[in-house]
């Protein structure tokens, strides 16, 4: 009986202790831990935008955030099926492959980056100016560098090969080839055709050896190359912290975007890549990809790039992505904070 007793009067100081001014307070939740997936810089911006402390409102309070690293976009899969990743840069056809193949539960949430949108940038598929090639037809019994089968970058390829009729394997053989490593493949002449990305594009041209033999915009008109897309149930589970995340994730793009940060968002961005400033001054001009204001993807344009993608034979069915693989909640929440406090 005493020691019932203790118990019950043990039981009771806790609680007066709890309920007391400055008694216990409840353990506070750890920040979300968000690990997203990207695969080019400076295109897809993840690993540079948490860099900047004075701009991040909740970074370390209601979440962090790990970029993980991958080839391309088709690579992602894989790893958010084995629940590696909990975000991914996807390009339309992986969303498509994702649901239907892999049968993710994938929302597309965010833009990345959009190509040929007005006088903005569009993705550069380039060869030797000593090649002899001077069309598509040309390319017939040639070889040609794609990041990864199922990308976008691969899809605006195979697009603009279908439009000449053309077909992998029977007209040409497709190369899988990191983009960092596809000018020095043209240059030893183990590729034909290749797609460069800025700021090699700009590069390359520059020296007089190498020309564009096309565009995505040409393959496609403007599209929406990357977006950010998330696992359902990850956004379910996660949504107040993903509120906060989304708000400081448009809130970076918008500093980096904004033509007064121009040089020190530069800065950043050549100090994570290891090149001089001068080679990234493009950054945030018409010379680079076109980013929405507030994030928001493309929606239409994402399902006309799968249209394409199921028409070429790249997957054997498509998806209806608006509603079923779309969540805009997100970045809409953030532009209505952000436009409340200017």
């Amino acid at each position: 009986m005493a020691t019932r007793r203790g118990a019950l009067a043990l039981a009771a100081a806790m609680a007066a202790l709890i309920l007391a001014p400055g008694g216990l307070t409840p353990a506070k939740a750890d920040p979300v831990k968000i690990r997203i997936g990207w695969s080019t810089m400076p295109g897809h911006l993840i690993p540079v935008l948490y860099s900047k402390p004075d701009i991040l409102k909740y970074y370390g309070k209601s979440y962090t955030v790990e970029p993980i690293r991958f080839r391309g976009s088709s690579p992602q899969i894989t790893a958010m099926a084995a629940s590696e990743i909990d975000m991914a840069a996807f390009g339309p056809l992986v969303l498509a492959l994702a649901a239907t193949n892999a049968r993710l539960d994938v929302k597309v949430v965010a833009d990345i980056i959009q190509d040929g949108v007005g006088d903005s940038h569009s993705e550069t598929f380039m060869v030797r100016a000593d090649s002899g090639i001077n069309s598509i037809t040309d390319m017939k019994g040639k070889r040609v560098g794609t990041n990864a089968i199922g990308s976008a970058s691969d899809t605006g390829i195979r697009a603009m090969f279908r439009k000449n009729n053309m077909q992998d394997k029977r007209d040409y053989t497709m190369v899988e080839v990191a983009f960092p490593n596809i000018p020095a493949m043209l240059d030893e002449k183990k590729i034909d055709l290749g797609t460069v990305l800025q700021p090699m594009s700009k590069q390359l041209l520059a020296t007089g050896d190498y020309k564009v033999l096309f565009t995505s915009k040409d393959a496609m008109g403007p599209s929406q190359l990357v977006f950010l897309a998330a696992k359902g149930t990850f956004l379910a589970d996660n949504r107040l912290a993903l509120m906060d995340f989304f708000e400081d994730h448009v809130r970076a793009v918008r500093w980096f975007t904004d033509p007064k940060n121009h040089d020190e968002a530069v800065k950043i961005i050549a100090n994570f890549m290891q090149q001089p400033p001068e080679s990234l001054s493009y950054l945030f001009t018409n010379e680079d990809y076109f980013r929405d204001p507030f994030m928001v993807p493309n929606v239409k344009a994402i399902q006309e790039s799968i249209d394409i993608a199921v028409d070429l034979g790249l997957a054997q069915r498509g998806i209806k992505v608006d509603p079923d693989y779309v969540d805009l909640s997100f970045v809409k929440e953030a532009q209505k904070r952000i436009e409340a406090s200017q």
